[in-house]
This record gives structure tokens, sequence and C-alpha cells, in this order.
């Protein structure tokens, strides 16, 4: 190994409205979302050290493929560029999707020039990176030959990057040594037994039976996976899980605000204004907008978690009700807990099925734990070798 090549370990959860990485132990929240711009702004006077230090929120790139100038994540927010985010419903692509692309190659890079500059203290030359990821697609788009393109994607050739510091410019080579690719929702499994219990404190503070990661091992989990765009239902056992039982729907808070977006635009007289903008608003409580966003998805976020009780009860009723938890997270699920949870909980406690509603906290970023350990995992190891030797055939 060429000592000067940077190694990274990365778990990568692309939601529909944020990015969630964990990247060698650091955990990276973005929206998902890029400006593509024809030329560079003047950089002459900005604060190289600075951002240096928040690359991920200050993140300029030149892509070779796809080509282009990208504004990634809250720098594209906060530009006034036109922001592309990924489609919610039907044309919800991951693997087709340039967003998917440029934003993983990206924050990838960013987050390599870091640790170069950290080590060596200059960019000068070409920054070799080595990376080993897992990432995820929707468990309704799902499949083993579907898993092997999207990873292919990554795995086929360097990947060329530019990040620009200030004035500076970081080359950077990304070269993907193995991608494994597994259905969205499923991924969770792999923190929920390994999460130190963290994510627990809440549920047994609250209930008589306590729950811990050893339970997890070995449990009937059905998930509820809320999205922005798609929601996942499968149902685990132990880090396994049933073919017959991966369905995943249309449904999440994305859904919602693209009901309520152009009624608060007008209200507010707003034109450039993204589904991660009224997010933003939706989760700041104390933002002038907060009340008058909330009144108006208000009643589109109650249909959507209607919908989404009826396919969790469709699905536990199918298994005829041999579930021993329900676990709900994910983005979406923070905004309909006040909406979801107590007819959840009234149906699961007849059929005798815990409820594992996890805390806002930890909702988001559960998926990307679980795809970050899986990378760190034997048998991400074992695959991984499996690929080298196909290769070297």
């Amino acid at each position: 190994m060429n000592d000067k090549e940077i190694i990274l370990k990365v778990g990568n959860d692309n939601g529909n409205s944020e990015h969630d990485l964990i990247i060698n132990g650091v955990s990276i929240a973005q929206p998902n979302v890029f400006a593509k711009v024809r030329k560079l702004p003047n950089l002459d006077e900005v604060n190289k050290d600075y951002v240096l230090e928040n690359i991920a929120d200050n993140l300029i790139v030149t892509c070779e493929d796809p080509s282009g100038i990208y504004y990634i994540g809250n720098y594209a927010l906060k530009s006034g560029q036109k922001v592309r985010n990924i489609e919610v419903g039907i044309d919800n692509n991951k693997l087709e999707s340039d967003i998917v692309m440029v934003n993983t190659l990206a924050q990838i890079a960013g987050f390599g020039v870091k640790e170069y500059y950290n080590k060596f203290n200059n960019f000068d030359d070409i920054i070799n990176i080595k990376v080993d990821m897992t990432t995820a697609l929707p468990i309704s788009y799902y499949s083993h030959k579907k898993s092997l393109e999207f990873a292919d994607k990554f795995l086929n050739k360097s990947h060329i990057v530019t990040v620009h510091i200030g004035n500076s410019t970081a080359r950077v080579k990304i070269d993907f040594e193995f991608v494994k690719v597994i259905p969205e929702g499923v991924t969770s499994i792999f923190a929920l037994k390994e999460c130190n219990n963290y994510i627990f404190e809440e549920y047994n503070l609250q209930n008589k039976d306590k729950l811990n990661s050893d339970y997890f091992k070995d449990a009937r989990v059905l998930h509820a996976a809320i999205g922005e765009g798609t929601s996942e239902f499968p149902i685990t056992k132990g880090i396994e899980f049933n073919p017959d039982f991966i369905k995943g729907t249309n449904n999440g808070i994305g859904h919602a605000i693209d009901k309520a977006i152009e009624e608060f635009k007008s209200l507010k007289g707003l034109s450039k204004f993204s589904r991660q903008d009224y997010s933003k608003i939706l989760m700041d409580d104390s933002h002038k907008f907060h009340d008058d966003a909330m009144e108006i998805v208000e009643q589109y976020i109650d249909e959507e978690a209607e919908e989404i009780l009826h396919h969790i009860k469709t699905e536990i009723q199918k298994a005829n009700n041999e579930i021993d938890v329900v676990c709900v997270y994910g983005g979406g699920s923070i905004f309909m807990r006040t909406y979801l949870e107590s007819n959840l909980k009234s149906f699961c406690d007849r059929a005798e099925i815990k409820l594992l509603y996890i805390p806002k906290e930890y909702a988001v970023t559960l998926e990307a734990e679980g795809l970050y350990n899986f990378t760190n995992s034997k048998i991400f190891e074992v695959l991984k070798l499996k690929h080298i030797q196909s290769k070297n055939k």
C-alpha cells in the first residue's frame, strides 16, 4: 500500500431528502441535492482553513463523469442557484440518478482531501483514495441484478474529482475496491444489534419489558423505514431477511410536502424553494414560517401516515402476527409520530407485538450506521475476497 493513499470505509445512505454517510466513523448529514453551474464563483477571498475544516458544508467539485461543476448539499441550498433533488414517487430511480453518483463521489473526495491535508499539510499531488462501501436501493426496486449494476457504477473505473478550496484545487482519484448494495430497511438491523443500547433508552423507560442489542440478534422484526419518497416494510430475523416480506411503497414525508409546497410558496411569495427547504422549516420550531408551514402540511402528513399504518397492518396480518417487534424509523417517522404512533401501538398491543419507535435523535442515521457496520463486518470481508478472486480469474 502506498503510504500516501487514503483508505476509507463508508456507509452510504442516499435518502430522497438527506444524504447520510459515515466515513471512517465520522457522520456526515447533508441535503441530497446539487446545483450544476456553468463556471466557478470568485473564491479568491475564501478562508481555505475554514473550508477544509467544514468541507461537507462548503463542497464545490468538478467531476469528470458525470461531467460538470457542482455545488453540493448545504452549499447548493445557500447559493441561490437552482437545485436538483431526487424525485419522489415512481420516478425515484437511484440506479440512474446523477445526484446519487455526484454527491457520493463529492463527499468521499471532500473527506479524503481533508484527511490528506491533515496528514501532509498540502494537496499538491493527485490524492489517491481507496474505498470500501456499503449502500442500498429501495426494497421495492431492489433485485440482485440491479444491486450488481449499481455497485458496478462505482467499481467499473477510477473516478476523477477536483475539490475547490478557495482558489486552490485538490485533484482526487477514487478507486472503489469493493461495493456491496443491500435493500433499504434491512440495513438497520446491523445497527440495532450493535448499538450499545443507547437507542433503547426511551423504550425502556416507558415499558416493563426491556430491550437491548442482544434481543435483535434473533428477533423477528418488521421494519417501517419511513423516508421522503419511499417507505420500506421488510421482515428480518437476525440478519436474514425474508424475500416474501420485502414490501416497499411510494409513501413518505416528501409526498406530503409536494402537496403543500405550492400553497406555502404562494402564501410567502417564494420562488426558489425546495422540499429540503420546507423540511428544514418543519424541523426548526423557532423559524418564523414554522407554524404556517406546519398548518398547511398537517393534513397531508396525516394522509401519508394513514397509508403507512395500513401497509404495516397488512404485512403483520400476512405474517399471521408472527412478529416480535415493529421498529419505526427514518426521517419521515419524526414528522409522522404524532399521527402514527398511538394507532400503531393499539394494534401492536392487541397482537402482543412490541413497538419500538426510534427517537428522532437516531431515526435518520440508523440506516447509515447499519451500512457502516456492514462495511466493517466479517461478511463484507468474505464478499470482498470473493470479488477480488473473481476479478483475478
